[in-house]
């Protein structure tokens, strides 16, 4: 009755292609035996084995062949997690004694979804030989494969592959089709990727450089969103690289019209086919990343005593001002578009500044060592100046004075400093640090001196200055008038400002008008301004992202047709030759590099590149102003 039950198991199994439960297939022959096949009534031979999986256990795999043990090292491939992604794959496994030892060949055909892929996850296992992935929104991950990780044409949408170690190459096998989709496939984590493809329309995207992409048959089109070490191109007829990064080595052995003109970078191009008609754009940016490279900023500080004197700094405007250009000249490095043009614009902009950044560097003033009678002599050097409770009005405009608070704060530092001197046991910490500090307080209470209001005729030019830098933009209800990106405010915006000119003129006008007067017009219409520049709104006629640079462009260049000879005071030179101070051409080299940080900005807004228009007008103007004829005779 038993063996009757047995026989009738025995042929459901082989109905159900041998998908046994764990218990039966244990009753049905002990664990240390080889497992004996339904169909055949013999054990697996050893050696190597070609079959199907259908399930598997914790210990065991079920083939279309029969069943199993799995070796240690093949455990973490066959863990339940897989079940999905080994369900009716192809294997060639070796055998010994009924065990699994490796798996020399492995073809996944489990189809997954955009949504929810097939994921396969080797544990860190080894794969002795290829794996070939036949389904398309497979993820392989986590595992090594000795020789070819194979991609059929059965996958043709979507491949994410995961820390693959992959010994010999990727391969991609040819799809025959008239309409083609884009295969997309993803590669992360995978360092020294060696690629062949057959296959059109396929789009690789990498986190990592790729070692080489062997491009063969009939491929007309490739998408590559990475670094690429060697790229080797042999087609039979026309091939265009698309995507972006940078390619170290190209090679074209075949192809009649190969396009590269993508947004790569090409450092070598080697044309092996003379007859091929290529289309590439070399452009060279080593000296340009070396300069950035170079280019570091040193310490941030207002007066210099927090630095130590072996080492610079320089003010937070001057870090800034180096800042924007080097930025820009970031921008244009790691732009795949830039064109040879642009690169060495921003290298001769950034070598200029950083000219500049590096002579407004300082050494430090903090002190390391010190004594007692360096201390006592920078307290007698101190001159107070009047305490003004009006903010200098009644003082002459040649009086200096400090509010009581700033006076009170250097008096605190000088009574500390006094208490270390008079100190017989302070040490050389304690001395240091009120040397530095009394240091910093007499630099702080000095930049905080201004000069009395008083006087018979204020001084206008800053107020001349402000009301003549004033710039109105459109004026508009909602914006819907307004291109997409140009700034706008209401009538009520404007005419708040406009009133505020209107009162700072009137000061202006006022022949008798005192200091204080026109500090508080000064003080009035910069208010003004900053509220109508937070008025600003943006138009939103049209989708463009970017604004209108060409007259930007044709100012820039208008510039070097500008400059005269510099000299210093012009009596080296012949009658009617126009000259200026290197200072009052700096200032205008300056003025076209900001104008050209805006100018490479991408994302530049049409109020930026205004602005920028403006400012460079105005300092061309004070050039030229600045002009004088030489007087050598």
């Amino acid at each position: 009755m038993k063996k009757k039950t047995f026989n009738t198991f025995m042929a459901t199994a082989l109905t159900a292609s041998l998908v046994l439960p764990v218990a039966t297939a244990n009753a049905s022959a002990p664990s240390e035996q080889p497992i004996v096949v339904a169909e055949q009534g013999k054990a697996i031979p050893s050696g190597k084995v070609s079959l199907t999986i259908t399930s598997f256990s914790n210990d065991l795999i079920y083939t279309s062949s029969g069943q199993l043990k799995i070796s240690e090292a093949l455990k973490p491939i066959f863990k339940s997690d897989n079940h999905a992604a080994l369900t009716n794959a192809q294997a060639t496994v070796s055998v010994e004694n009924g065990k699994i030892t490796s798996i020399t060949a492995l073809t996944l055909s489990k189809k997954g979804t955009s949504k929810k892929p097939i994921v396969f996850d080797g544990g860190q296992a080894t794969i002795s030989g290829n794996l070939t992935v036949a389904a398309d929104y497979t993820k392989v991950q986590n595992v090594k494969v000795t020789k070819e990780l194979i991609v059929s044409n059965r996958v043709k949408k979507g491949l994410t592959l995961n820390n693959v170690s992959v010994g010999s190459t990727i391969k991609f096998q040819p799809l025959r089709m008239k309409k083609i989709s884009w295969l997309n496939v993803s590669l992360t984590n995978m360092p020294n990727v060696k690629i062949t493809t057959q296959r059109n329309k396929l789009s690789l995207i990498s986190d990592k450089s790729l070692a080489s992409i062997h491009v063969t048959d009939d491929v007309p089109q490739l998408k590559v969103e990475s670094d690429i070490e060697k790229l080797v191109i042999d087609v039979k007829k026309d091939f265009s690289l698309l995507g972006d990064g940078i390619v170290q080595q190209v090679t074209v052995k075949k192809g009649k019209k190969v396009d590269l003109e993508s947004y790569h970078q090409f450092k070598n191009v080697q044309i092996d086919d003379k007859n091929a008609n290529v289309l590439v754009t070399i452009v060279d940016k080593t000296a340009l990343n070396t300069l950035v490279a170079a280019s570091t900023y040193v310490a941030v500080s207002v007066t210099g005593h927090d630095v130590v004197s072996t080492e610079r700094w320089t003010t937070q405007a001057e870090k800034t001002a180096f800042e924007a250009i080097l930025n820009s000249a970031q921008t244009v490095a790691n732009n795949p578009k830039s064109t040879q043009e642009q690169v060495n614009a921003a290298h001769t902009q950034l070598t200029s500044a950083l000219a500049t950044y590096k002579a407004a560097q300082k050494n430090g003033k903090k002190h390391t060592t010190g004594d007692k009678a360096t201390i006592t002599a920078l307290i007698n050097s101190i001159q107070y100046v009047t305490v003004s409770w009006n903010n200098g009005s009644g003082l002459s405009s040649s009086t200096a004075w400090t509010t009581q608070a700033e006076k009170d704060a250097l008096v605190y530092a000088v009574s500390t400093a006094q208490s270390v001197v008079n100190n017989y046991y302070a040490t050389q910490d304690q001395i240091v640090n009120a040397l530095n500090n009394l240091e910093s307080a007499i630099t702080t209470y000095k930049n905080a001196q201004k000069y009395g209001l008083s006087s018979y005729n204020g001084d206008k030019a800053t107020l001349t200055s402000l009301i003549n830098s004033v710039q109105y933009v459109t004026v508009s209800w909602n914006g819907y008038d307004v291109p997409y990106n140009m700034p706008w405010t209401t009538q009520a915006d404007k005419d708040t400002l406009d009133y505020a000119i209107s009162n700072a003129q009137a000061v202006l006008y006022n022949y008798a008008a005192s200091q204080y007067e026109i500090t508080n017009a000064i003080n009035n219409l910069n208010y003004a301004i900053t509220n109508y520049k937070n008025a600003y709104k943006y138009g939103s006629n049209g989708n463009g992202y970017y604004g209108d640079k060409s007259s930007l462009t044709s100012l820039i260049n208008s510039v070097e047709y500008i400059y005269v000879t510099v000299s210093w005071y012009g009596n080296n030179l012949p009658p009617n030759t126009p000259w200026t101070t290197q200072v009052e051409k700096d200032a205008l080299v300056y003025e076209v590099s900001v104008a050209q940080a805006v100018l490479y900005n991408n994302y530049a807004t049409q109020y930026e590149i205004t602005d920028a228009i403006n400012r460079l007008n105005n300092a061309i103007t004070d050039y030229n102003s600045a002009i004088k004829n030489g007087y050598y005779y």
